[in-house]
């Protein structure tokens, strides 16, 4: 006999779900292809939340921080300790690589250490993130092996050029880190500045650093190619070569979107086609969470990704 919910995705926004079926008496599985909050255990180690620890926590369980925002590491603890305290089933690393059949009785298919297996469940809830696809430039040279679209530390930058290609939250605070361990760092961005939503913490911090002098920008600024040894951009009509030892491409994500695609699911545009409980056009199967969102993974966080967890879990508890 299959389980009530099976939940893709073992990030905060699937942990919520979990807990969201578990206490409304449904069997219910996570499965994982990495480890527990996988998305957060790739956030750069020096980095800290942008959202209070009120607005990350999941199940009513409290996220104690020492400092106003939680670091990287005060979250992971605190959500495998809230897996722990409501012991969810989880399986990690445990890929999953098909969604088929229908309400009632989905088939899944995922893979664990080359081994296939189907797991059967009523229902089926995709809470994937969306770090496996980032946005990329489409220009020559993008894969190149000094072009990166994530670092996990400043410290190895220490001394080299670095173009820190963005206009984000990501961007900004990336070029500070780099900035404090030594790297020479210009920041490129398409608009005439940075965006209007960066955060009021790091927005100051950032303006005064380009003020005097300790980061480069380059603002209005197109990246036609890059070179191992530098980025080619234009600007008004006027093309520049930058000297770079290093790219960091901060142009935001994309939700991963295979398994949905998969499943035949309704489209609008880029994003699948949602019930006010987030249930696709495919009936039983529902998607939380960025999964949802397409290219605007933006607007989607911890804070509004659990509130879709609530919503479909009362829509599947009412049918089951």
């Amino acid at each position: 006999m299959g389980l009530d919910v099976l939940v893709v995705g073992a990030g905060p926004v699937g942990l919520a779900a979990g807990i969201e079926a578990k206490r409304r008496g449904l069997s219910v599985l996570l499965l994982d292809k990495g480890s527990v909050a996988h998305t957060v255990y790739r956030f750069p180690r020096e980095i800290a939340f942008f959202s209070e620890s009120k607005n990350l926590e999941i199940g009513g369980h409290p996220l104690v921080a020492l400092g106003p925002k939680p670091t990287r590491q005060e979250a992971l603890t605190y959500y495998r300790k809230v897996a722990e305290a409501e012991e969810l089933p989880i399986e990690t690393y445990t890929e999953v690589l098909a969604i088929e059949g229908e309400e009632g009785d989905f088939r899944v298919l995922a893979r664990r250490r080359g081994q296939e297996r189907v797991y059967r469940a009523r229902f089926v809830v995709v809470a994937t993130g969306y770090y496996d696809t980032p946005n990329r430039l489409g220009v020559p040279g993008e894969d190149l092996p000094h072009v990166l679209y994530r670092w996990e530390e400043a410290h190895p930058f220490y001394g080299q050029k670095v173009v820190v290609v963005g206009g984000s939250n990501s961007a900004v605070e990336a070029a500070l880190y780099l900035y404090r361990a030594g790297a020479r760092v210009t920041l490129v961005h398409r608009g005439k500045w940075v965006r209007p939503s960066v955060k009021y913490w790091l927005l100051p911090d950032f303006e005064n650093r380009v003020k005097e002098g300790g980061i480069g920008v380059r603002m209005e600024a197109r990246v036609l190619a890059i070179t191992p040894e530098a980025v080619l951009l234009e600007s008004q009509g006027v093309e520049e070569r930058l000297p770079a030892d290093f790219v960091l491409l901060q142009i935001g994500y994309r939700a991963t979107d295979g398994l949905l695609r998969g499943a035949e699911v309704a489209y609008e545009g880029e994003r699948p086609l949602l019930s006010p409980h987030y249930e696709t056009s495919r009936p039983g199967l529902f998607a939380i969470g960025s999964c949802a969102f397409g290219p605007d993974t933006r607007s989607v966080f911890i804070e509004n990704g659990r509130l879709h967890a609530q919503l479909a879990l009362l829509a599947i508890r009412e049918r089951a």
